[in-house]
């Protein structure tokens, strides 16, 4: 079994590099260095049903100005261990009254490999959010790849690809992310979350493109 945790590490640490190599092949696009941390509190109903309600500050322009805070609730059902549904709602607090209301809807399927506890999920979301003074659409069909391995009893590392379709006369690609991380749980509770994340925006006339290092703590109540 070790030459099994040894292989998947090593593919993991590729995966983190990636998003820094696809960036440096491009110097002409807009790069920002962002940080992003906040909390989620969470609530188990029954065995099928959670709520959720997190709030997250995230800091853009190399940490010199606040780009967006966000509260946002949600509910989740299980159907059962491999499926399950997510909707919520967000709430996007920017300058320049581009304060955004954000709808999702999630799919999500999981699937876990023993013995060599490795968990591949695909996550089908589709999203609509709208500027509330101006009520600018945009909606997205987004489309989520992770894997998640089981290094420790109470750490995980994982590796994530998305993609982002963009609607509203678009009707196309607009953007790719890449992340890998941990996730540590530190008591029955409470849960930390670390990554790096690389955000592309494909297809547009301004490419931009985010280097993103977040903190997130989760507290189940």
């Amino acid at each position: 079994m070790d030459w099994i945790k040894k292989t998947f590490f090593i593919l993991f640490i590729n995966l983190s590099f990636t998003a820094i190599l696809f960036g440096q092949a491009n110097e002409e696009l807009t790069t920002k260095n962002d940080f992003w941390t906040g909390v989620s509190f969470k609530y188990k109903l029954n065995k099928k049903i959670a709520f959720n309600l997190d709030n997250q500050v995230r800091i853009t322009d190399n940490l010199n100005e606040i780009r967006s805070t966000f509260f946002e609730f949600g509910v989740k059902y299980k159907f059962n261990k491999y499926f399950s549904a997510r909707a919520q709602h967000r709430y996007i607090i920017r300058s320049k009254e581009r304060h955004v209301n954000r709808f999702t809807l999630d799919a999500t399927g999981r699937w876990k490999l023993k013995p060599v506890k490795l968990e591949l999920s695909y996550r089908f979301r589709i999203q609509h959010g709208a500027v509330t003074f101006t009520k600018e659409p945009s909606s997205f069909i987004r489309n989520r790849f992770q894997a998640r391995y089981s290094l420790f009893k109470k750490m995980k590392v994982f590796a994530r690809y998305e993609s982002f379709y963009q609607f509203n006369d678009k009707n196309r690609f607009r953007q790719n992310l890449f992340a890998a991380g941990l996730y540590l749980k530190v008591n029955k509770q409470l849960d930390l979350s670390i990554f790096y994340r690389f955000d592309q925006k494909i297809n547009t006339k301004n490419p931009e493109r985010r280097n993103i290092i977040a903190v997130l703590v989760t507290y189940e109540l």
